[in-house]
């Protein structure tokens, strides 16, 4: 079966390849990162141009409240009409970098001071996001995730996270490597951990038929 490829830039920097079936089009790649350090820790999510405005428009409807410069790039704060929640949404050339907060929108020096914390750098393939070293922030967790139409979803931790993820038994054999099923805890759902030897992710499929499409998967972060 012939192979699309993807190449792409996690939050952290890193680079991680994605070799999947050709016959269904990828409809959309999205990131989500989170930063901790002490007692205090924050989470981001990165999708496209446009990511705030769907978000605004159609998960959580909301207007904006103020927007901002922030070492040169805009900043849009916006409040849910319901006051429950607010995002600020930093938006790069190529992608968005949206942190979501309880409750009414924060103080436009508050937005300032997060989104100034970091060091951000907007490839086509990705964003990457760092905290600076003055935070005394680390990277906690980080994820990649891409959809198939009418295939499924993946859901790629970064190598860190892998390692604590594989099994420690044997998975059924794949083109590239090996899969598990995994039970929700609820027990009437379940997903598959694909491990391959460079890289690991949790695949959602649409159906049960789209088991022959999982296996053509492979997942390769750059060393």
């Amino acid at each position: 079966m012939a192979a699309q490829r993807l190449e792409l830039v996690a939050p952290s920097g890193g680079r991680v390849s994605v070799a999947l079936p050709s016959d269904k089009p990828v409809s959309s790649v999205a990131a989500g990162v989170r930063f901790a350090g002490g007692s205090y820790g924050t989470g981001f999510q990165i999708g496209p141009r446009g990511y705030h405005n769907f978000a605004c428009t159609y998960v959580a409807p909301a207007s904006t409240r103020d927007r901002l410069l922030v070492h040169g790039r805009e900043v849009v704060l916006a409040e849910a009409h319901d006051r429950q929640s607010s995002v600020a949404t930093l938006m790069g050339i190529h992608h968005e970098l949206m942190t979501v907060y309880a409750g009414p929108a924060p103080s436009r020096d508050r937005v300032a001071a997060l989104f100034g914390s970091l060091e951000i750098t907007d490839h086509a393939e990705g964003m990457a996001v760092r905290p600076r070293a003055a935070t005394l922030l680390d990277t906690m967790t980080e994820q990649l995730a891409v959809v198939v139409r009418d295939r499924g979803s993946l859901s790629i931790p970064g190598p860190r996270q892998a390692l604590a993820m594989v099994p420690k038994h044997a998975g059924a054999p794949t083109r590239y490597g090996e899969v598990w099923k995994v039970a929700y805890p609820a027990g009437d759902r379940h997903s598959f951990l694909l491990g391959c030897p460079a890289g690991l992710a949790e695949v959602h499929l649409t159906d049960e038929a789209n088991l022959d499409w999982l296996s053509e998967i492979d997942i390769a972060w750059q060393s």
